[in-house]
């Protein structure tokens, strides 16, 4: 840990697993849990997290996106299964041979290339079938595509077809989604394609956070849920449900640099972004757009805590940016909270996704290494 932060990323992970625990106990004993923790697992840090799964959570399989995060991984101590969902670049392939990761697989050009690597290494590489459901991202069609795609692999000894997966584009929209109900069906469909075929399934999965609330059936068929923003304590649906119960284990916070007087007719920021029309007092906070957040949520004038007063944002710069502190008390060298409790006032994840319409993995996923991240047990931080 670097003591010399200016803004800090403070994650309560006795509180990860309270919620990881919730989400088991929902979806029951007979489906487990794939975290994703994609994107420096939104945010609160990869080999941290992935850590805190495979040994407070006793997970047996993380997901990524990213070969550079799954070598991350096993080069920080990482050692349960690992699978690559994403594309991977063909020049990038050997890492998923040489790590022994696990890998979407969907079309020939990478089963004949991955085949070939890991014949060379006298290895044998556990691929799980990408089905195309309806996102047009990546994946196989059900039917002749998929046919076809297993009679390649059957006939490459160094491929094992461990696992099939599909993601609902729409998940998050409704329970029941017209659409997600539809991609179900064309995963059943390659499913049973697939166990027809003679191949003995390990993992089954295609619920995401949203899903696993509420896609029972699906659940049901899965022996696996994908999830890790639910289990952070976000919402998982756009309207703000979330039938868990979890709680959020993040706190987001600054401090004060100064604190001064501004008047009628002065301005704050660059280009005078903020014009002054009354007396005010602003304060200087340690953060800006630098440090990754999302210019919006203080060039927008979104909320902040101060000695538990809710204020607002004025602007804005690289590495500081400005806060309306009139009429609180406050001094250099206090914390201010973006996100989190101060007193009887709390901003939470979900009061800044509205706020600036995008979501937490927008929001936390672009916070970048200067802001600290701080990991806190019942022991200590």
């Amino acid at each position: 840990m670097n003591q010399y932060y200016n803004s800090y990323f403070k994650v309560d992970m006795d509180q990860v697993i309270r919620n990881f625990n919730k989400v088991q106990n929902y979806i029951g004993s007979n489906t487990d849990i794939i975290p994703v923790i994609k994107g420096n697992c939104y945010g609160y840090g990869l080999v941290p997290m992935a850590k805190l799964f495979e040994e407070g959570c006793q997970v047996k399989m993380l997901a990524n996106a990213a070969i550079y995060e799954a070598v991350e991984l096993r080069q920080g101590g990482v050692t349960c299964d690992i699978l690559v969902m994403g594309g991977i670049p063909q020049h990038l392939l050997q890492g998923a041979v040489e790590y022994d990761l696990q890998i979407a697989l969907f079309e020939e050009v990478t089963a004949r290339r991955v085949h070939q690597l890991a014949k060379n290494a006298g290895k044998k590489v556990k691929v799980h079938l990408k089905i195309e459901t309806g996102m047009n991202r990546l994946g196989v069609r059900p039917g002749p595509a998929l046919h076809d795609l297993l009679n390649l692999v059957k006939s490459l000894d160094n491929l094992e077809v461990v696992g099939v997966y599909t993601h609902f584009a729409t998940s998050t929209a409704d329970y029941y989604d017209t659409f997600a109900v539809e991609q179900f069906e064309k995963f059943k469909e390659a499913v049973s394609q697939i166990e027809t075929s003679g191949i003995t399934l390990k993992y089954i999965h295609c619920c995401n956070s949203a899903a696993t609330t509420w896609y029972k059936e699906a659940v049901e068929l899965c022996t696996h849920v994908r999830s890790c923003s639910s289990i952070l304590g976000h919402m998982a649906m756009e309207d703000g449900r979330e039938p868990i119960g979890l709680i959020e284990p993040v706190e987001i916070g600054a401090y004060i640099t100064n604190v001064h007087d501004v008047y009628p007719g002065e301005s704050v920021g660059y280009s005078r972004y903020f014009k002054v029309t009354e007396p005010m007092k602003v304060a200087t906070l340690s953060i800006g757009f630098a440090d990754g957040f999302y210019p919006k949520w203080m060039r927008g004038q979104g909320p902040v805590l101060v000695s538990g007063h809710k204020t607002r944002f004025l602007g804005c710069c690289m590495d500081q940016s400005f806060v309306d502190v009139t009429g609180i008390p406050c001094e250099i060298g206090q914390k201010v909270i973006l996100i989190g409790r101060d007193g009887d006032q709390r901003i939470t994840t979900w009061d800044m996704e509205q706020f600036c319409e995008n979501t937490f993995e927008y929001l936390f996923g672009t916070i970048g290494p200067r802001v600290e991240r701080i990991y806190c047990t019942k022991t200590g931080c």
